[in-house]
């Protein structure tokens, strides 16, 4: 505990489950746009607000990887109501599942109709000026075509052609190259006065430990490290969602450690501006930061397998509250310290007062 005298170690663990889905169950629907063109590229629009959360590039990979494209050649549209009407807000992590999985749907609609022609033309069918391909038959099987690396691909015969030439097969033989879907989470329902039914699709899990240190003098408090488990499904994509973690967690700590809200007697809110309101800054950040995805494909109730990511990681800077409980806790003897939350310099330095 006390490597150093006037400073004061402590060490604790926190962990989150965190449901997700609106509560509402209405909110809980989402559609989307999909849009082919000739020279390869598509056009995407979905409900999702892109905030810097990159919501937007998880549907640019989920295009992709459906069409077996360059995800530059995806281009995701600014969110209208010209084309996604009655969006459900882009919150309570639920963007990406609700928004993903109406993209997913609109591409197999349209991937299912590129695959017939794909099958057609690898069976040596003809068309001409006065003959076109035979309407689209969903009772013929074509498991055996796959699309990759922006080509078209017959896996029984290794026939192939270019992404590019069987739209031009399926443009000349008027098969439609855009397609729009709807998606609802299934199974949701939950009345709040009687306590039944089901709240959420699914959990979130997490765990955080942290290490800080306080200055027995002055309060100071510093994260000295943090590691971090998530269980995010089969991850959309790693880098993003990392991020988020990270910054998730940062907000969560402020959230119990720096931002303290003050009132003025008649009920005006004072600290209202960065001059009053002490958000964290990377001196508030830990010194040694861990963050590790658990990889879990058992999620299969949502787009990809799965899980979001935005807030549960928030409830994770609790850790760094009670690692700052268990650090005084070597100065309060017997009696448990009296932590309030924030746990601000201030109230750590008050509370180390009372052990004088």
């Amino acid at each position: 505990n006390n490597e150093k005298k006037g400073k004061l170690r402590g060490l604790s663990m926190a962990g989150c489950k965190f449901g997700i889905a609106f509560t509402a169950r209405h909110l809980n629907q989402g559609n989307a746009l999909v849009n082919v063109h000739l020279d390869g590229t598509i056009q995407v629009s979905t409900g999702a607000t892109e905030m810097g959360q990159g919501v937007n590039t998880k549907m640019q990979q989920i295009t992709a990887h459906a069409f077996g494209i360059n995800p530059q050649k995806v281009v995701m549209m600014p969110t209208s109501t010209e084309k996604n009407h009655n969006t459900s807000p882009t919150a309570a992590s639920s963007g990406a599942d609700i928004n993903g999985a109406a993209t997913l749907l609109a591409c197999s609609k349209i991937l299912a109709r590129l695959k017939w022609v794909a099958h057609l033309h690898f069976s040596g069918v003809k068309f001409d000026d006065l003959k076109e391909l035979p309407a689209f038959d969903e009772s013929v099987k074509t498991e055996h075509i796959v699309f990759e690396n922006e080509e078209v691909k017959e896996t029984v015969n290794g026939q192939k052609i270019s992404w590019v030439e069987l739209l031009r097969i399926a443009y000349f033989n008027r098969i439609s190259l855009g397609d729009y879907a709807f998606f609802k989470t299934e199974g949701l329902g939950f009345d709040k006065k009687s306590l039944t039914g089901k709240a959420f699709n699914y959990f979130t899990n997490g765990a955080a430990v942290s290490l800080v240190e306080i200055d027995e003098y002055t309060g100071e408090l510093k994260i000295l490290r943090t590691d971090i488990l998530m269980d995010l499904g089969r991850s959309l994509n790693p880098g993003i969602d990392e991020g988020q973690v990270s910054g998730a967690f940062v907000q969560g700590a402020g959230w119990v450690t720096t931002e303290n809200l003050f009132y003025h007697q008649n009920g005006k809110l004072l600290s209202h501006s960065p001059t009053t309101y002490k958000i964290p800054s990377i001196q508030d950040t830990p010194r040694s930061f861990t963050i590790k995805l658990l990889e879990n494909h058992s999620n299969t109730q949502n787009v990809h397998r799965s899980k979001a990511v935005g807030e549960p990681p928030l409830l994770l800077g609790a850790s760094v509250w009670t690692a700052v409980k268990h650090a005084l806790s070597f100065r309060s003897g017997k009696n448990l310290p009296q932590l309030t939350s924030p746990a601000t310099h201030e109230v750590i330095l008050m509370e180390l007062s009372r052990y004088e």
